[in-house]
């Protein structure tokens, strides 16, 4: 990935400094580039290290929606950016990322989930999303994996076949390959160590060897956003939310679907990989994988997906979610600052939402216009005395 040599000037280095290599700070910097804004990228390790490239890469809005809100909304625009892009990355750059709508099956395992994914299959019918409640004895016809004795454990399932997956590492190293393209500039193993001021506005990041000077910053730092908020005055209220994986590898049989449980999700990969996922580990700032991890996410698939056991197991991974206290995202404007832009706590949902985020950051940079979807998400919401901004 083209770098550029650290070279410390009081001079602007692009029309946008983005601080974060994940899909969100790489999206943004495709779609400035893509608009001819010369974009500079910090990236304190490499590209995709953080929450973007541990994520199974699912595109479900569906799947963990109990009610229909502003959010819910919200990613159904994310999960229909996915397709169109995928295949422009794919002309543009040659990489594949994976994109397949191959629809995700949320078993129930007890009366009550019945009860409550029947309440939302109802809900999401009615608004126009297909979306199909399938009996215990269905769900082989559905899932192979799950016929006979295995469906019959189950209390049923909700078949969402809109919903999709992408290979979440591939689609930020296609960004930013497209983005790089087009002029974009990358420093990987750059660490940003605090952002300037002059007065009311940002004028640079500061680094370890010097600073770099930019009009406009957009701080995309995943579960890093708070500290380098915090060296300006302001707080922003993102913490992590640790997630661990196991990658198998199907040997025989290999699920033909996404198979959802109420504790743990296994997504089959083009290549036979299957990623079995995913802990929530609130406040931990620790990536490594843990036994008790693994214990969790096997004794959870083993007790309700029996069939997973087949599966050698590859490798184990964590990642740091970057959550806000709402578990909504923050995007727009930072308060008392019109040159600095948030856009991070996107907790379960930054691939996702990360090509629409995006988008839409970019127009706000290019027209100074915030997308009017985005206005509840706004760093605003969490100012003392604002008014309750929740979807």
């Amino acid at each position: 990935m083209q770098s550029l040599p650290n070279r410390p000037t009081a001079e602007p280095v692009a029309d946008v400094l983005i601080i974060g290599g994940g899909v969100i700070g790489c999206s943004i910097a495709y779609h400035l580039s893509l608009a001819g804004s010369r974009v500079l990228l910090l990236e304190r390790e490499h590209l995709a290290v953080g929450a973007s490239g541990v994520s199974a890469g699912m595109l479900a809005p569906q799947v963990e929606a109990p009610f229909d809100d502003a959010f819910f909304a919200l990613t159904l625009r994310g999960r229909a950016e996915h397709a169109p892009l995928a295949q422009t990355l794919l002309e543009d750059v040659g990489l594949d990322v994976e994109c397949r709508a191959t629809g995700i099956l949320r078993v129930a395992r007890d009366e009550a989930e019945r009860v409550e994914l029947q309440r939302r299959q109802r809900w999401q019918t009615a608004r126009g999303l297909r979306a199909e409640w399938l009996e215990p004895n269905e769900l082989g016809d559905c899932e192979p994996l799950l016929a006979g004795a295995a469906g019959r454990l189950l209390a049923g399932g909700l078949w969402l076949p809109d919903e999709g997956q992408v290979r979440s590492p591939r689609l930020v190293q296609a960004l930013a390959a497209a983005s790089v393209k087009r002029g974009a500039r990358l420093l990987e193993g750059t660490w940003a160590v605090s952002l300037e001021t002059e007065g009311d506005r940002i004028v640079g990041v500061r680094t370890p060897a010097g600073a770099l000077h930019a009009p406009m910053v957009v701080l995309a730092a995943g579960v890093w956003s708070k500290d380098l908020a915090r060296t300006v005055g302001l707080e922003v209220p993102v913490g992590p939310v640790k997630g661990q994986v196991i990658t198998l590898r199907a040997l025989n049989r290999f699920p033909c679907h996404v198979v959802w449980t109420g504790e743990c999700y296994v997504v089959p990969k083009v290549d036979g990989q299957v990623i079995l996922g995913a802990t929530e580990e609130d406040g931990n700032y620790d990536r490594r994988p843990t036994l008790a991890g693994l214990g969790m996410l096997a004794e959870a698939a083993l007790e309700f997906l029996p069939w997973a056991g087949q599966f050698t197991v590859e490798g184990m991974w964590a990642g740091l979610r970057p959550a806000a206290p709402d578990r909504y995202p923050i995007v727009g404007r930072a308060p008392g600052y019109d040159n600095l832009i948030l856009a991070t706590a996107h907790f379960r949902n930054g691939v996702l939402l990360g090509p629409l985020t995006g988008r839409w950051v970019a127009d706000l940079i290019r027209t100074g216009t915030l997308a009017p979807e985005l206005a509840p998400f706004s760093p605003e919401r969490f100012q003392t005395g604002s008014a309750d901004a929740s979807p």
